[in-house]
């Protein structure tokens, strides 16, 4: 604690106080929150907002342990305090999710590991050879599977209007119409390929550099 700073005497003092070390914490500058804080828990020790501002300045310097304790200070003198309680649950989360990872990692047991690295990439390609993005999405890559189905829509689109007016004696395309008719073409045929590979490759991928994730039960425990 900082002995020589003067404590704040009145709440507005505190208000700027609080303010001050939120401002600190946006914009990174930790070693002037971590100061802060020490304030404001020597002038309010008893005050659920200067834990839980405390346990946040230690959040940010990766002290997950002792962001914890500060969150459970600030919860039993605020039981009512949502925020406090949902960073936490947060942190015993992550506590626990790490010392599970650490635990399967050095036991070499890989068997409960879940999620994108146990993905086959011959279903991943399958999927993307029904349609473009579907192995995508397979692989936990929700964005770009997405943004693949939907272009593979579009394309699909004016591919399937090219082919009706080649079928079609009594139809023809403007000039306009005819380009983009052979990019839907074209494009569609791209894509198509560029998703099965890139399915493909996506599942190796996350099989050699997988994304633990705990089990469920251990999850649960973080609540």
């Amino acid at each position: 604690m900082d002995s020589e700073s003067p404590q704040p005497t009145d709440e507005m003092e505190l208000g700027l106080l609080y303010e001050k070390l939120r401002a600190a914490l946006h914009y990174q500058r930790i070693e002037e929150a971590e100061k802060t804080a020490n304030k404001l828990l020597e002038a309010a020790p008893e005050s659920t907002t200067s834990w839980e501002l405390w346990g946040d300045v230690l959040l940010a310097q990766g002290k997950i342990e002792e962001a914890a304790d500060a969150f459970k200070k600030a919860v039993e003198l605020e039981p009512a305090n949502a925020d406090a309680e949902r960073k936490y649950a947060s942190v015993q989360l992550d506590l626990h999710q790490a010392k599970w990872q650490r635990q399967a990692l050095e036991s070499g047991d890989l068997s409960q590991f879940r999620g994108a690295a146990n993905k086959e990439p011959g279903t991943a390609a399958a999927r993307s050879a029904l349609f473009p993005g579907l192995g995508q999405v397979y692989n936990g890559e929700y964005e770009k599977g997405l943004i693949m189905f939907f272009v593979g829509l579009v394309f699909l689109t004016l591919t399937v209007r090219l082919v009706a007016t080649w079928l079609s004696p009594h139809e023809s395309l403007s000039t306009l119409a005819a380009l983009f008719g052979y990019l839907g073409l074209f494009g569609g045929i791209t894509l198509y390929i560029y998703g099965v590979y890139d399915a493909y490759r996506g599942a190796l991928r996350n099989q050699e550099h997988p994304s633990v994730s705990p089990p469920s039960e251990l999850q649960d425990k973080g609540g």
